[in-house]
């Protein structure tokens, strides 16, 4: 009777041990990169995107300080994948970016950029709070995830575009300048199944530059 009851507890004691395992093992296989990673904003779609715009990414774990508020005019749109873009090749208005709340420890910036569009009356806010900072010496890169809305006659269609920033930062005397050599793209990362038809496709995008964007 005892040996019967031994035989019992160790079978379920392997049972209970290869379930253990097995989850182990999936939680691993199913492990979601970290929000402040590169991995976590580029999939192979999203890097296949990056390569086409052209933008470069200035990669490492020792950002310098860049918060403060900065004038980018004009905000000119030097490339687009999206076939017979207008924006192409276009001075589309003038910006203000702020950036705040910087975190060297979690590698961690609030992100604001606003667009005012120059030939039609609109405006847009790229924004996220908590965004992924890279970079080392003078040189980083920001990647966040925005949530817009384009309004249609009768609809307005949700997506979500992937905002990357690149640029120098210009430091005199210990104090920001301003931020040099200005790169930024936005590429859409999920169109929610663009029920309406009127977005462009997912991983296409828009690549806008500027040589200088000073302290307002």
């Amino acid at each position: 009777m005892k040996i019967t009851t031994i035989k019992s507890v160790m079978f379920f004691l392997i049972l209970s041990l290869t379930g253990c395992s097995s989850d182990d093992s999936n939680e691993e296989e199913n492990i979601v990169p970290e929000k402040n990673s590169y991995e976590y904003y580029v999939n192979a779609t999203m890097q296949q995107a990056i390569d086409d715009l052209g933008i470069t990414i200035h990669k490492g774990l020792t950002p310098p300080n860049v918060e403060g508020i900065y004038t980018i005019n004009p905000f000119y749109c030097a490339k687009s994948t999206k076939p017979g873009d207008l924006f192409d090749d276009l001075e589309i208005g003038a910006s203000t970016l702020t950036l705040s709340n910087q975190n060297s420890a979690k590698l961690s910036v609030d992100f604001k950029n606003f667009l005012i569009y120059s030939f039609m009356f609109k405006n847009e806010t790229w924004q996220g709070k908590g965004s992924f900072i890279s970079g080392e010496g003078n040189k980083f890169s920001i990647l966040l995830h925005s949530d817009g809305e384009l309004a249609g006659t009768d609809h307005v269609s949700k997506f979500q575009t992937l905002i990357i920033l690149s640029c120098e930062i210009d430091v005199q005397n210990n104090k920001i300048k301003g931020i040099k050599n200005l790169q930024m793209a936005s590429i859409m990362s999920d169109d929610y199944g663009d029920p309406h038809k009127d977005l462009m496709e997912i991983g296409m995008g828009r690549f806008f530059t500027n040589s200088y964007a000073g302290v307002k």
